[in-house]
């Protein structure tokens, strides 16, 4: 159920807030790292693709928690999901056979392509299992090729393995030596062929994001995708799609390479698996399911009854309601009215993406942007400094498109 944004509250349908905002950030800033520049709201409620803060007051959502709330809030199935679950049990370990890990892995193989899948917890763990893999088959299967290459705008993660592969100086600066045998290069054609030429025995993996999101929304062409399924098959290397952020239907297809219908060896996946609950996953292509046996990973909480319940249950939600066609359409209305946009306000240097996955570059930093939508009612981010990035819920409709976008106009109205 969507839910009008003049919704208001009653005794009954809210729990007590105890803190005022000024009490929640004054702890916040006494007691929680400072690892993130937060905006001044405090989410108290959500509802279909509205949030609520504690003052009551309404927000269209354009963000989805980073592309993870892609069926929005207060899904009921999902509610169900939750507390059926929790009712029955939450965790019991690796050590011991899981239905809802069956379940889950059927479905991700089934829509996906033949071969297995590993659970974890989060994106950058996803990309940790693959980083292991990878160099775990080059040095056994390929000779000892441990050159992993990755791309320039690229974001895989925060620990760091995945901060080695990772093509952003300033989010890897700082922490002393990363990985060794880390090829980072432009993602041009030129620089891909050239790479494989001259390191193609030495590589095992070649790491890439089909959309780069933190990078600033980038696409990478399918001329580009299709040469690196090319370079890395005649070198027997391995293809991995970091999908985290565009994955699970925020192209429109339930995965983006079949979006560019190219296949990968491996697929890493987190965000909006579970629509909040926290779990990452990477799928392996049947001829490498091999390379890891009992021991060569693993992961205490990953893949535990909760998160493969929700993960299990978002997946079919997903799949039955049509809400990939959903997405297709609502894409084609964000871009033309956004390319209307472009034309009017002067401040906007491009538009960009694919699907409901999108950047607007603006040709100065985009933060007053992204306040000024907050006091919109519209929830925005900033991304590489002057890219305001849209990651809205799935299940958004029209009129609220059009509403949130009329916010968005708004604002940059207001900065232009």
């Amino acid at each position: 159920m969507i839910m009008d944004s003049n919704y208001e509250y009653t005794s009954q349908d809210i729990f007590h807030i105890p803190l005022s905002f000024e009490e929640i950030k004054k702890k916040t800033e006494a007691y929680i790292l400072n690892t993130y520049s937060r905006l001044p709201v405090c989410f108290f409620f959500g509802q279909g693709p509205y949030l609520y803060d504690s003052q009551q007051k309404s927000y269209i959502d354009f963000l989805s928690g980073i592309s993870v709330n892609n069926l929005g809030y207060g899904e009921a199935d999902l509610i169900e999901a939750i507390r059926s679950q929790a009712d029955r049990i939450i965790h019991s370990s690796n050590l011991f056979y899981s239905e809802e890990q069956a379940l889950l892995a059927e479905t991700l193989i089934h829509y996906s392509f033949a071969g297995k899948v590993f659970f974890c917890n989060s994106g950058t763990e996803a990309n940790e299992a693959a980083i292991k893999l990878s160099r775990k088959y080059g040095l056994e299967r390929k000779e000892g090729a441990d050159i992993i290459v990755s791309l320039e705008r690229s974001f895989h993660g925060r620990t760091i393995g995945a901060l080695s592969i990772t093509g952003n100086e300033k989010v890897r600066k700082g922490f002393g030596f990363l990985l060794p045998n880390v090829e980072i290069i432009p993602p041009t054609i030129d620089a891909l062929e050239k790479i494989f030429e001259t390191k193609g025995s030495e590589i095992c993996a070649l790491f890439l994001e089909p959309i780069q999101g933190e990078g600033g929304v980038h696409p990478l062409s399918k001329e580009f995708l299709s040469r690196a399924r090319e370079l890395t098959e005649q070198t027997k290397s391995l293809l991995v799609f970091d999908e985290i952020q565009c994955g699970i239907g925020r192209t429109g297809s339930l995965f983006a390479f079949q979006y560019y219908n190219i296949i990968p060896d491996v697929v890493t996946l987190a965000k909006g698996l579970a629509n909040g609950i926290p779990i990452g996953a990477m799928i392996v292509k049947e001829d490498f399911t091999d390379v890891f046996t009992p021991g060569s990973h693993g992961s205490t909480f990953g893949g535990n009854h909760l998160a493969c319940r929700v993960a299990y249950e978002t997946l079919k939600i997903l799949i039955t309601r049509e809400i990939l066609d959903n997405v297709s359409a609502l894409s084609e209305f964000f871009f033309r009215r956004l390319y209307q946009m472009k034309a009017r306000y002067s401040i906007i240097k491009e538009i960009r993406g694919v699907g409901l996955m999108i950047g607007i570059e603006l040709n100065r930093p985009c933060k007053d942007v992204v306040f000024k939508c907050l006091q919109n009612g519209l929830v925005v981010n900033c991304t590489a400094e002057t890219v305001i990035r849209l990651l809205p819920p799935l299940i958004l409709d029209l009129e609220v498109a059009n509403e949130g976008l009329d916010r968005l106009e708004r604002a940059i109205a207001e900065i232009d």
